[in-house]
């Protein structure tokens, strides 16, 4: 493995660092009683961020693979993976796709939950 290779996983590693501290951050100061208010500002400007951030480097900032790898791969994907998606559904679907990818992610997701929970009562 090259030179590069290690420091493009070093900078992922580091972002990560900082955006999974920078989402427990939110989490602990965002908060609604009952409600995930920390877990949707996280998700929401997550995506924002993302797609914001997504197309400055592509066509103002140029800055570095490593440095890109850093802020979108490790920052933003500890910090949240649900913009990841929603980037992905909303430029590379249709309308009609994106729709049936939402409803597939949230309706699986939940299903998987269910699904993980019976089992794990299971192996108690």
């Amino acid at each position: 493995m090259t030179a590069r290779f290690w420091t493009r996983l070093m900078a992922v590693a580091l972002g990560g660092f900082f955006g999974g501290a920078l989402r427990e951050a939110v989490e602990l100061v965002v908060t609604l009683p009952g409600y995930p208010l920390g877990t949707v500002v996280v998700n929401l400007t997550g995506t924002f961020l993302s797609a914001f951030l997504t197309d400055l480097f592509a066509d103002h900032w140029h800055f570095s693979q490593e440095f890109a790898d850093f802020t979108l791969v490790g920052v933003l994907g500890a910090y949240t993976t649900f913009s990841t998606s929603i980037l992905d559904m909303a430029t590379r679907l249709s309308l009609m796709a994106a729709t049936g990818y939402l409803v597939l992610s949230v309706l699986g997701s939940v299903g998987m939950v269910l699904l993980a929970r019976r089992l794990a009562k299971e192996v108690k």
